[in-house]
């Protein structure tokens, strides 16, 4: 039977369409600053050979048979005591949830704000270099993560257990060396430094508050998705949190760095957007205190 959704996600994705309609109404314009450049043809090439070769090291290198890393780190084996789920109902439940947070924000950041949002408030064109943006971020944290995980090979946490009883555990022997760094994190938290990057640059939604919002649900519902891969015992918390630091330095660093943050000596004032109500240029602003 098919598993219907948190109620926390069809709250996110509620608020997330109310954003949408509201910004039809915005009072704050989209505007794309002149001086930041736009999707050059070198990214075409790297976000074209970096989700290749993404795909090509998931799916042609196979994993390897032996853990080159067993056991946690730090406190990664109180907290596992502490905090993961035991019965087979419990962890399947965190773990589908995980993959519902996941897919929610992905939606949230992707189909809705860099696609739906420009193109309803006639920014087709803003639209398009988001979505470019969205997209080399991802193949660039996912070729990282990828390529980590097949080097450093560590266990999952239920690895010596399952290793003692082979029905400890559904996933016994699933993906056993796919632990560092947790994909599920690099994932989400490169989606949520996608919409923090564009949110604080642009007034997606013409509101302070509530582009302001977006940003913060957003790495919610990627905090959310992370803990629920320890709670469902498919990862130690050292997992998440490199996931959640590389998935967030390309989330947002990406766009940033090449695009909202470049050009600022070319730009004058009075050429500079103030999208979300500043008295000073939105991208030096935030690009230089978030």
């Amino acid at each position: 039977m098919r598993r219907a959704a948190p109620r926390w996600a069809r709250v996110a994705l509620a608020l997330g369409a109310w954003c949408w309609s509201a910004s039809a109404y915005a009072a704050e314009p989209l505007l794309w600053n002149p001086a930041w450049p736009k999707f050059r043809p070198a990214e075409y090439a790297v976000t074209g050979v970096a989700g290749l070769a993404s795909f090509g090291i998931y799916f042609g290198i196979p994993n390897a048979t032996e853990p080159r890393w067993v056991g946690g780190i730090l406190l990664d084996d109180p907290l596992r005591s502490s905090i993961r789920l035991h019965t087979r109902h419990t962890l399947g439940t965190a773990r589908f949830t995980s993959d519902v947070a996941a897919l929610t924000t992905a939606t949230w950041v992707v189909g809705l704000d860099s696609l739906a949002v420009p193109v309803v408030r006639g920014k087709p064109d803003i639209g398009a270099q988001l979505t470019l943006m969205d997209s080399e971020a991802f193949a660039l944290a996912t070729l990282f993560s990828n390529s980590m995980f097949k080097l450093i090979a560590r266990a999952r946490p239920s690895y010596v257990d399952c290793e003692n009883d082979p029905y400890f555990d559904s996933l016994c022997h699933k993906n056993d060396t796919s632990s560092f760094p947790s994909g599920h994190s690099t994932f989400v938290f490169t989606a949520a430094g996608l919409s923090c990057a564009h949110h604080l640059h642009l007034a997606l939604y013409g509101n302070r508050a509530a582009d302001v919002l977006a940003c913060g649900g957003t790495l919610g519902l990627a905090t959310l998705t992370a803990s629920l891969r320890v709670f469902g015992d498919r990862h130690y918390v050292t997992d998440i949190l490199a996931g959640a630091l590389i998935g967030f330095s390309f989330g947002y660093g990406v766009p940033t760095l090449l695009h909202y943050g470049r050009g600022r000596s070319e730009a004058g004032t009075a050429q500079t957007p103030q999208p979300l109500g500043l008295g000073a240029p939105v991208g030096p602003t935030f690009s230089g205190t978030f």
